[in-house]
């Protein structure tokens, strides 16, 4: 008898954006369950996206991304993956399909700690080695919401950074919430804590250097140009210099 359920779903919700993962294969299935289990998600109602273990997959219209031998197709009604083996390639193409989906919804999802302070978000964006889990593993207890993807959003009250399950080398508790952000800091190791004010254009670099993006057509490119705008010029924006201790926290605003 054959081991493999047939499209058994798994839905999660990741910054408020449902999402219905179907499986076929039941190992696959257990260890997506426990990774996302803070974000599982009532309904299955959610965006579909198919799972299928077998490299299978036919040509035709959509996004088309491919990493660790499985390729994942976006449609306007559905998502699939084709050619999936374990949980991590599930999680890697799970950030670019929301990296797509996250572009009508005014959102993006950036390389950053997201960390809680006062019942806001700070967020301290850069690339590998930059620092990021560093600052995430010096923050109180249950602060972080994740050390390296932070999802970001314009809402109706305005920007705010929803938890993911995105982590890199601290794992943060996988926190399934949102806060409203306080400010974006671009990361800059140095022997003493300063801030520095940077200017929206600036900011702007900033952001673009570390989203994750993934899309190669003119529309999309122009649309997270749009949107990361936004972002740089209704939020303030710091170059911060800082030591690798809990002393940061001093400097910050």
């Amino acid at each position: 008898m054959s081991n493999a359920p047939q499209n058994v779903p798994l839905s999660v919700s990741i910054g408020q954006i449902p999402l219905t993962l179907f499986f076929r294969e039941n190992g696959l299935l257990e260890k997506a369950s426990a990774r996302y289990s803070a974000f599982h998600y009532a309904s299955e109602q959610g965006f579909p996206v198919y799972l299928d273990p077998e490299k299978d997959f036919r040509p035709g219209a959509g996004f088309d991304f491919s990493l660790h031998g499985a390729t994942l197709r976006l449609e306007p009604s559905a998502a699939r993956i084709s050619g999936v083996q374990s949980e991590y390639t599930v999680d890697s193409l799970l950030r670019v399909l929301l990296s797509m989906i996250l572009l009508p919804r005014r959102g993006f999802l950036l390389h950053a700690a997201t960390v809680e302070r006062e019942g806001q978000a700070h967020i301290f964006m850069g690339h590998s080695g930059a620092g990021k889990s560093t600052v995430a593993g010096l923050s109180p207890a249950g602060a972080p919401l994740t050390d390296e993807i932070s999802l970001l959003r314009c809402e109706a009250g305005g920007w705010r950074a929803h938890g993911t399950p995105f982590w890199g080398e601290f794992r943060s508790g996988d926190r399934n919430c949102s806060l409203p952000v306080a400010g974006i800091y671009a990361l800059v190791q140095a022997p003493e804590n300063r801030l520095e004010k940077i200017s929206p254009r600036e900011a702007l670099r900033g952001l673009l250097a570390n989203v994750l993006f993934f899309a190669g057509n003119r529309a999309s490119r122009e649309q997270l140009l749009g949107i990361a705008s936004e972002c740089a010029q209704a939020l303030p924006f710091y170059r911060f210099h800082f030591k690798r201790d809990s002393s940061f926290w001093e400097v910050l605003p």
